[in-house]
């Protein structure tokens, strides 16, 4: 005698519509985890770009490097052309004077400080960046048009003005043809592109500067 089976019930039809919402709630750990990793490695990359930002001053000296950031706010360039400049103008010694009576960091004549030093000591270190950034800002809006929109031109005219004086660059209007503001553009521009410039990867060749005042 064979045995009786009840008889089975007729499957439910799906539309195609149902077919799909059932498939994607099915996989829906797969998915969050797929969005969860995207968000964590553009994290990630956020941070890794954050901090090769910061990397220009990592051969500054340590005690003027947030001097040197609020000085770059001020003049619209990147910290490490003023941290280049620096290094050209006086090699990080805040007490030398140059023999046309420049003095300090920056080395600003006396002249020159009674505008720009805001009454602060010319040979203190952090007056004397902060007196930079006031005059380097004043070079580069008086300085633009000359540039042309090429922001190149406009910091090697900028840093030009600052060696040779802004007439001098009004006049030529392009980086006077004197030996020394040459180098010196091209001195800064070269620190500021290897030395002193934004990467993840400091060449290993540069040593950390350090900071000599009178005392030291």
């Amino acid at each position: 005698m064979k045995e009786q089976h009840p008889a089975e019930s007729p499957r439910p039809k799906y539309s195609g519509v149902q077919k799909l919402t059932a498939g994607a709630l099915a996989h829906w750990q797969v998915l969050a985890a797929g969005v969860l990793l995207g968000t964590g490695v553009a994290g990630l990359a956020a941070t890794h770009d954050s901090y090769c930002g910061m990397t220009d001053l990592g051969y500054a000296p340590v005690e003027v490097r947030d001097s040197l950031r609020s000085a770059a706010d001020e003049a619209g360039f990147r910290p490490g052309v003023l941290a280049a400049q620096l290094e050209t103008e006086s090699h990080w010694r805040s007490g030398v004077s140059s023999h046309a009576g420049a003095q300090g960091l920056a080395q600003f004549t006396p002249d020159t400080w009674d505008r720009w030093g805001n009454g602060g000591d010319i040979n203190d270190p952090h007056d004397s960046i902060a007196a930079q950034g006031r005059y380097l800002a004043y070079l580069k809006n008086r300085l633009k048009p000359l540039a042309h929109g090429d922001e190149t031109r406009l910091m090697q005219l900028t840093l030009a003005g600052y060696n040779a004086g802004p007439g001098a660059v009004e006049k030529y209007k392009d980086v006077p043809p004197f030996g020394e503001t040459q180098n010196y553009v091209r001195k800064i521009t070269k620190l500021s592109d290897t030395k002193y410039k934004v990467t993840c990867n400091p060449e290993p060749g540069f040593r950390t500067e350090r900071l000599s005042t009178p005392e030291s």
